[in-house]
């Protein structure tokens, strides 16, 4: 006598394909970067030299899948400061942490990976780097004018205490 598989031929089928995610209501503020933006302001002067002008100009996408945000940067910088350059970045938010991601790669060899917060109208966001041998901590707040507009301020502390502002400037979208 034959055996029966178990397996009968007339079992419905169920769709097994996973249902799209969607983006977290953090996510979706990241949308606020997305365009192309002109930044423009002044590099004080500081331990790190003169100072002087800097202004960038910035392209900014949604992956697709609207999780992340990829950017492009081409920047001018004083010499002293390492000059023009250009520079990718992606922007997301990390739901289990809580806490919205930026990492960036320049053609100057840097990387920098920042933390970021908003609340209200004003992004935060803050980073550590190594300057001659010793960590630097950053922050970066950018104030929302408008949908079309923020102030920044870029600021350096050698202690976490006392900060100093490295440069100030203005974006606006195109």
């Amino acid at each position: 006598m034959p055996r029966k598989s178990g397996i009968t031929k007339d079992k419905p089928k169920t769709d097994r394909t996973p249902a799209a995610a969607t983006p977290a209501p953090e996510v979706v503020k990241l949308g606020y970067f997305v365009g192309k933006w002109t930044t423009k302001g002044t590099i004080l002067a500081g331990p790190w030299g003169a100072g002087g002008e800097f202004s960038w100009t910035e392209s900014t996408e949604w992956m697709t899948g609207n999780f992340f945000v990829i950017g492009h940067w081409d920047f001018q910088m004083p010499a002293e400061l390492g000059g023009d350059g250009k520079e990718i970045f992606i922007m997301g938010y990390d739901t289990n942490r809580r806490v919205y991601s930026f990492d960036a790669f320049s053609s100057q060899g840097l990387h920098q990976v920042s933390k970021g917060t908003l609340v209200d109208d004003t992004w935060l966001w803050t980073s550590e780097s190594i300057q001659s041998g010793k960590p630097v901590q950053q922050k970066m707040t950018m104030q929302i004018l408008s949908p079309s507009s923020y102030n920044l301020k870029f600021e350096l502390s050698m202690d976490g205490a006392e900060w100093m502002t490295f440069m100030e400037g203005k974006a606006v979208k195109k």
